[in-house]
């Protein structure tokens, strides 16, 4: 098992930078690829001249990888197969544990959504604003509304972090809604993350937290507070999303947090 990387081509550095800390933790290498589009690259008309494009791209990938960071080949795009789906396939060929993207610009933003409604494993996102992470050992936030599909990202935190130590602290924002009552939002809040921490019986749980906004807070704004006193290194959310525009992919919370966090998002699917 891998935590696969998906760089951009321009700076594959940063992303292997951001996600060496928990593959550390993990205990699991790193590998990178590259998406490869035979169509853009060459002649696909010409098979010599394709895989003299491939060779060429393959042994540039490695050259580009610091010590210690395997190259896991291209991502192979096929005719008329959209750019997210060789990523999810090779993670898929892999047997990655974590799929890792280089969201910050370009074809990464725009295919994120996808690839997490795609993925079999969860996402690590870095989004425009990421920092580069000085380095630490990880610590996780694991956010919840107390809905059903918020719960989900619970199993895929297990599925990575069960046996490890790395803390994950649980949070739920409260933002006072015109009409609701508080208390039973608190007792709704208050229930998500009871099942959150049920969903993960074998992860190190170091607190768990209802947070109330702040005037005029956003949730988003509100996570990346308490991210900033807390000292996160990653925020971790299940996606709510539906449709096409990145927006209605992700879930407004989800877009939010990865045009505005500093620090990388670990993203599942809400559903199957």
């Amino acid at each position: 098992m891998t935590i696969l990387c998906v760089p951009s081509p321009s700076d594959v550095a940063t992303l292997l930078a951001a996600t060496a800390p928990l593959a550390g933790a993990l205990r699991l290498p790193l590998a990178a690829t590259l998406l490869f589009d035979a169509a853009a690259q060459s002649d696909p008309e010409r098979p010599a001249d394709v895989e003299s494009a491939r060779r060429a791209a393959t042994e540039a990938l490695a050259a580009t990888l610091p010590p210690g960071v395997q190259s896991a080949g291209l991502a192979l795009r096929l005719n008329g197969e959209p750019p997210w789906a060789p990523p999810v396939r090779l993670a898929i060929a892999t047997g990655a544990r974590l799929l890792a993207i280089d969201a910050r610009e370009g074809p990464g933003l725009t295919a994120l959504g996808q690839i997490v409604r795609t993925a079999p494993v969860p996402v690590l996102a870095a989004g425009p604003r990421l920092r580069q992470p000085a380095p630490s050992s990880p610590r996780v936030i694991a956010l919840t509304d107390g809905s059903p599909d918020a719960a989900t990202i619970g199993p895929a935190l297990a599925g990575l972090l069960a046996g490890t130590d790395v803390p994950v602290q649980l949070l739920a924002i409260e933002i006072p809604v015109l009409g609701e009552h508080p208390a039973q939002r608190d007792l709704e809040l208050a229930t998500g993350l009871e099942t959150l921490a049920a969903a993960m019986p074998q992860v190190t749980i170091v607190h768990r937290s209802i947070e109330p906004a702040r005037a005029f807070e956003a949730v988003a704004a509100a996570v990346l507070r308490v991210a900033q006193e807390t000292g996160a290194t990653h925020i971790a959310l299940a996606t709510h999303g539906r449709g096409r525009a990145l927006r209605f992919l992700l879930g407004s919370v989800a877009e939010s947090l990865l045009r505005a966090s500093p620090v990388p998002l670990i993203l599942a699917r809400s559903s199957p």
